[in-house]
Formats: structure tokens, sequence, C-alpha cells
């Protein structure tokens, strides 16, 4: 028995089809994408009082109403 050629055990569009499997990753518009993404902030912002993480623009500790909130930077 003889082996068959690739494109006759597999299709004719076999070639194409491997070709169409390369990692999108090396796109050029995947390299910009990454390329503008910005790093997350290294600040970490909570209540003094309670120890409750907020958001950074957050006057108000939601948890316990203090106005005592802290900035940590975790660098």
């Amino acid at each position: 028995m003889r082996p068959l050629a690739a494109t006759q055990a597999c299709g004719p569009n076999a070639l194409a089809v491997a070709r169409s499997l390369t990692p999108p990753m090396l796109s050029k518009q995947f390299i910009r994408q990454i390329a503008r993404l910005e790093l997350p902030s290294t600040t970490h912002h909570e209540c003094r009082h309670c120890g409750y993480s907020v958001e950074k623009d957050v006057d108000e500790c939601p948890q316990c109403g203090s106005k005592e909130i802290g900035a940590y930077d975790l660098k």
C-alpha cells in the first residue's frame, strides 16, 4: 500500500488551512494593541478607618462613611 500525498489525505485546502492557523498574536494589529495598553495603577486606595478598598475618586467610604481615604503606592 502506498502513502497518500498530503493534499490527498487532508484535502486540497490543507496548506491554506495550516497557514490560517498562524497565531493572531503575530499580527501587526495585535502588536499595536499591546503597545497602546496602559500599565495598571500601583496605587491602592482604602478607608483608613475600616480598611475597605475604594476607587481612586471616592471621597467618602461607602462602608463606614469615613472621609479618611488613604492612598498607598505599591511600587
